[in-house]
């Protein structure tokens, strides 16, 4: 039954393989299965797609939103994928937040007026750095 049901997912995956929420939820759905191969059967039930889980995200999503606007949890998301296919246990659900790269502290800035100038010859005090939320890992600007 384990094997049929990753074949199934599998399959979805493969027919939409141009589709990268088919493609998020599909390996989710691989590695509770390998956890929990007693889960095996609810997700072969026909009916049941990925798609159609997404389906479900998107209405709940839609309960959220606020003006044009809905933004749900990855815990909110992939719970609500797990309670599609009656997965879900009842326990909280959680995903481990992913690593960050490390915050970047940007050169400080050239002080360019004469008095500036001076008035920064005067100052003892180090210089301050700019740190920017917005620099990716490799020194450019975030798009």
């Amino acid at each position: 039954m384990y094997e049929k049901a990753v074949e199934k997912i599998t399959a979805e995956m493969n027919a939409n393989e141009h589709h990268p929420y088919v493609q998020v939820i599909g390996r989710f759905l691989l590695v509770h299965l390998e956890q929990h191969p007693e889960h095996a059967k609810n997700l072969l039930e026909e009916e049941k797609t990925i798609l159609k889980s997404l389906d479900t995200m998107r209405r709940y999503a839609e309960t959220q939103r606020v003006g044009n606007v809905a933004v749900i949890s990855d815990a909110d998301g992939f719970g609500i994928v797990l309670q599609y296919f009656d997965c879900w246990d009842g326990k909280p659900f959680e995903i481990p937040p992913e690593p960050q790269p490390p915050a970047r502290v940007a050169a400080p800035t050239r002080v360019t007026s004469a008095k500036s100038a001076q008035a920064s010859k005067k100052s003892t005090a180090p210089a301050l750095t700019q740190l920017s939320l917005f620099d990716d890992a490799e020194g450019g600007e975030a798009r």
